[in-house]
């Protein structure tokens, strides 16, 4: 059995990955509000309908943004910030958090997402395991873990 080292994931880094998963998955939809107001900005102020899509074409990104910022950072979200153990082994993932430990078994990981520093497994539609890849004791540690994670994928 491979341990790391005990890890948290930031109300920071929580909050760009929900922020740009959410930017990833409705960009067009954002884009398109913006075109729609901007290509009827010479219509402001003229009708109460047109300044109506200006104005919420123009405020949507910025109040989804600033409601992903609050709600990230909320009270009910404390637990995911919490000290983690990982360890992990050929078929299971270990975690120890607050005293409570918890086995995953690795066929349960439905989706691997590798960014730079980081690896998001989600075991469910929207619920993800952080692991950053610099919690590893040394490089066969980290080695074994992403070579057990292609295995996965």
């Amino acid at each position: 059995m491979i341990k790391t080292k005990p890890y948290n994931l930031t109300k920071e880094k929580y909050t760009a990955i929900v922020i740009e998963k959410r930017f990833k998955k409705s960009w067009w939809l954002y884009l398109l509000m913006l075109l729609i107001s901007t290509f009827n900005f010479n219509k402001f102020g003229k009708d109460s309908f047109s300044t109506f899509i200006i104005i919420f074409g123009f405020a949507y990104p910025i109040i989804v943004f600033i409601y992903l910022y609050f709600w990230s950072k909320s009270k009910s979200n404390d637990i995911l910030f919490e000290t983690i153990n990982m360890s992990f082994d050929d078929s299971n993932l270990y975690f120890e958090r607050s005293g409570t430990e918890s086995k995953i078994p690795l066929r349960n990981i439905k989706n691997i997402i590798s960014r730079k520093d980081y690896w998001m497994l989600y075991i469910q539609q929207g619920n993800f395991i952080y692991v950053p890849k610099d919690v590893f004791y040394s490089k066969n540690d980290f080695s074994d873990f992403s070579k057990l994670l292609m295995i996965q994928e």
